[in-house]
């Protein structure tokens, strides 16, 4: 038998058609994260029946909510998600095609009532019948901007109020025609939510001030391909020989402030962080801050990609450090250690391209 439904849709729009696995991948935990955000953000406890590509398909059977009580919602998950943006536009250490258009990604929502049946399929009972059918063809639509949220009118018609919302003074009407005859529907535009978005503060960088190792070296493979060697964790043990370990989130892309654990030679544990630093706008730039090198307050390692042509790119490696009060005592000998540290790691990242790596 079937009962009256309140249908939720958001959805995310903006991420091109990639063809590099690096793009492919990293646009699947942008995603991912993205609609963590949206369900952290579901204040009407409304029940995820299935996460539909970039679309998360929900639903409430009891207790419609009000119109006011629904954007409530979506100005909810409208913010969180551009909060999250605008952070990640200061986090992200990528340069990939998926990492760099985030600022083209965009939320949009449908919400609609009508009947719902559940079919059951072994274990698992998920929303069926043809309004749920309905909704999801509402997402292809004339409406002309890319943020909106759609109430059809049987929304209007089931959820009785004595006055109509404010938010509502701002819908504008609209119709089109599907295989299964003509919907009509109000949207309102969402464009003027990001003004309630709460600061983001730029990520500060303070650099050491003794500059301990500067290297240089010119790679055979494009900007892009090395910068993903160097700044992928599962890559680091390819051309870092004095990691025995290396332990991170493998769901999670590396940005500012990640944290992973290595085990390097004789067992000591490292606990870098992901940093970077300002640089000329055509260099990429990857860097790691540690605290555990003895002697030493914080250590900088900062690695710049920039492409000399499409095969060819100019490495440079530069770390920096603070001392402890008796640690300038041996700034010669940690110098020392990470030049060649560092000399080894530049040759072992030359030889994997010439040898023929790529992250494809």
């Amino acid at each position: 038998m079937s009962k009256k439904a309140l249908f939720f849709l958001p959805d995310i729009s903006g991420f091109s058609e990639f063809v590099h696995n690096t793009e492919i991948n990293h646009s699947k935990h942008i995603m991912a994260e993205l609609m963590e955000k949206l369900l952290d953000n579901n204040l009407l406890k409304l029940k995820l029946a299935e996460i539909e590509g970039d679309a998360l398909f929900m639903y409430t059977v009891d207790n419609i909510p009000t119109l006011d009580q629904i954007f409530l919602q979506v100005r909810a998950m409208f913010i969180a998600m551009q909060a999250h943006l605008k952070r990640y536009e200061y986090e992200r250490v990528c340069h990939c095609g998926a990492c760099s258009s985030t600022d083209n990604l965009s939320l949009k929502f449908v919400v609609h009532i009508g009947d719902i049946e559940f079919i059951k399929i072994k274990k698992s009972v998920k929303p069926h019948g043809s309004d749920v059918i309905k909704v999801h063809r509402l997402l292809k639509n004339q409406i002309p901007v890319d943020e909106y949220v759609l109430f059809t009118r049987s929304v209007i018609a089931e959820v009785q109020e004595t006055e109509a919302p404010d938010f509502m003074k701002l819908a504008i009407s609209g119709s089109n025609t599907y295989d299964f005859g003509s919907i009509d529907y109000v949207y309102v535009p969402l464009e003027a939510l990001k003004q309630e978005v709460p600061y983001v503060p730029p990520i500060p960088v303070d650099i050491p001030k003794h500059k301990l190792v500067f290297r240089e070296a010119v790679i055979t493979a494009d900007s892009l391909s090395l910068y993903e060697l160097i700044s992928n964790f599962k890559y680091r043990t390819l051309w870092n020989k004095n990691i025995r370990k290396i332990d991170y989130e493998e769901d999670r892309l590396n940005r500012v402030g990640t944290e992973h654990q290595c085990i390097v030679k004789g067992g000591k544990k490292l606990v870098p962080m992901t940093i970077k630093k300002h640089v000329k706008p055509k260099q990429l730039v990857y860097g790691e801050r540690m605290n555990e090198i003895p002697f030493v307050k914080t250590l900088h390692i900062y690695f710049l990609v920039e492409a000399i042509d499409d095969k060819t790119s100019h490495l440079t490696a530069e770390v920096y450090a603070d001392f402890s009060i008796f640690g300038i005592v041996f700034k010669y000998f940690i110098q020392k250690v990470f030049h060649n540290t560092i000399k080894s790691n530049m040759e072992e990242i030359k030889k994997l391209f010439d040898n023929g790596f790529t992250t494809i």
